[in-house]
């Protein structure tokens, strides 16, 4: 008798506490518990829930099977969906919850594709005539449109297509881009760097709005000091440009990080770039080409000011993932988690729409 009272004061709990409750929550399967409990939970809990969400770190290579495979940051698990449709499928990259699948023959797409493993939506994405190599490198939460940067008789080139569209909008490109310095901030404009001063320019008209110096190296640390990959970031209306550096190619507690923001300097366009000491309340992920920031104050019990990102165990020969946290400078390598394969960022997306 008394168990059925307490089933029944579960289930009298107003809706929106339950809604308010299940925005507390960090990662994307936990609310999809909440919404199996009950009907009245569910309706409670919608599944486009546009609160705050961690991302899952997804495997880029299926390796032959059906299987995607994700590390989830809260619960420090790794998860298998099995997607039958997409198998022997390649991963190049992700944008607002889909995963940009491509299924090669000899390195040539045969098929491209725009899947969510959640709920099975699959949209069709024409083939870029331009290229046989390239991937996404717009936001991972950008569901409006996805950017990829392709290669082609070895000319660059940038690809813009919105779910739906029948034809990539190809901007090329004579010169060499680099991924992981590309950042798309404000629909056209990017920041790039091909052996000379990094630039702004616009991906419409070509035009080099300004030059801007690399900032000086810092001290070397370490008789053998290794520079690791570069990214560039948005976040918050600011530019940032992070070095990634170790003192041993073997040792994780070696890996440190240092981090500019482009400032501009008066009316023009110049600017410049200025060493900081943190990203404050943020929390920065890197993958093997893009990066991203979510505020560690949305998520609790997550610290602030800290990296995310993967590196290689060659003891091992796996990637392991790691956390960087930038006030202690000490770098810690999170449990249960181990690939092949470089994988990457994916924010998940119950939503059965696109």
């Amino acid at each position: 008798m008394a168990a059925g009272n307490r089933s029944r004061r579960w289930s009298n709990l107003p809706s929106d506490l339950i809604h308010l409750i299940s925005t507390k929550l960090p990662d994307l399967s936990d609310r999809v518990r909440i919404r199996a409990v009950c009907k009245m939970w569910k309706s409670s809990v919608s599944a486009s829930d546009p609160s705050p969400c961690l991302p899952w770190f997804v495997s880029s290579e299926m390796d032959g099977t059906d299987e995607f495979v994700y590390y989830c940051l809260s619960s420090k698990k790794t998860c298998t969906i099995h997607c039958p449709q997409q198998r022997n499928s390649h991963i190049h990259g992700t944008a607002g919850g889909f995963i940009l699948c491509c299924k090669d023959r000899h390195t040539c797409p045969q098929s491209i594709s725009l899947f969510n493993p959640l709920t099975g939506l699959e949209i069709s994405v024409p083939k870029p005539k331009e290229s046989k190599k390239f991937s996404v490198v717009s936001n991972p939460f950008q569901k409006d449109l996805v950017v990829i940067l392709g290669l082609q008789d070895s000319k660059n080139f940038v690809g813009l297509i919105r779910p739906g569209d029948d034809a990539w909008v190809i901007r090329r490109l004579d010169m060499m881009l680099y991924e992981e310095l590309c950042v798309w901030y404000n629909g056209t404009c990017y920041i790039k760097e091909y052996g000379i001063p990094p630039w702004i320019g616009d991906a419409t008209t070509r035009s080099v709005l300004s030059t801007v110096p690399l900032p000086p190296p810092p001290a070397p640390r370490g008789p053998h000091p290794i520079l690791k990959p570069r990214y560039m970031l948005e976040t918050c209306g600011e530019i940032l440009l992070i070095f990634m550096h170790s003192t041993s190619i073997c040792e994780l507690e070696e890996i440190y990080f240092s981090i500019y923001r482009l400032n501009k300097m008066g009316e023009e366009e110049n600017y410049q770039w200025v060493k900081v000491r943190g990203i404050g309340d943020r929390m920065l992920f890197l993958d093997n080409v893009r990066s991203f920031v979510l505020k560690a104050s949305d998520f609790s019990g997550f610290t602030r000011n800290c990296i995310y990102f993967q590196s290689y165990d060659y003891k091992r020969l796996r990637f392991l993932l790691c956390r960087h946290d930038l006030d202690t400078g000490t770098t810690k390598v999170l449990p249960n988690f181990s690939g092949k394969y470089w994988s990457t960022w994916m924010i998940p997306n119950l939503s059965k729409s696109n």
